[in-house]
């Protein structure tokens, strides 16, 4: 064999590395487009991610309302007072005075 390549091995070479070259450019503009894409996506998920977390925030602190309230509501006391304000109810021998606002 020569050393040298005919020059139809050359242009036949140099026409695959270019053919190769472009599956290479078509694919990194494929992956770009969609890190692009998904990037977008990501974004909004957190920002969906942060508004839960808020609202489970929110949750916690009405739960943890309510389950004081709850608790309030075995003392035989408390339950007295409410009847008071509420339904007006009173003990025997005292009277209630309502006071229009």
């Amino acid at each position: 064999m020569s050393s040298n390549a005919s020059p139809s091995n050359k242009q036949g070479q140099k026409r695959r590395i270019r053919l190769v070259m472009f599956f290479v450019l078509c694919f990194a503009v494929w992956t770009g487009y969609t890190a692009y894409l998904q990037s977008g996506i990501l974004s909004e998920k957190e920002k969906e991610l942060e508004t839960l977390r808020q609202q489970a925030t929110e949750i916690k602190q009405t739960q943890a309302e309510l389950t004081y309230k709850v608790s309030r509501l075995n003392d035989k006391e408390y339950i007295a007072e409410l009847a008071r304000k509420e339904y007006f109810l009173s003990k025997p021998g005292e009277q209630i005075y309502v006071i229009p606002e």
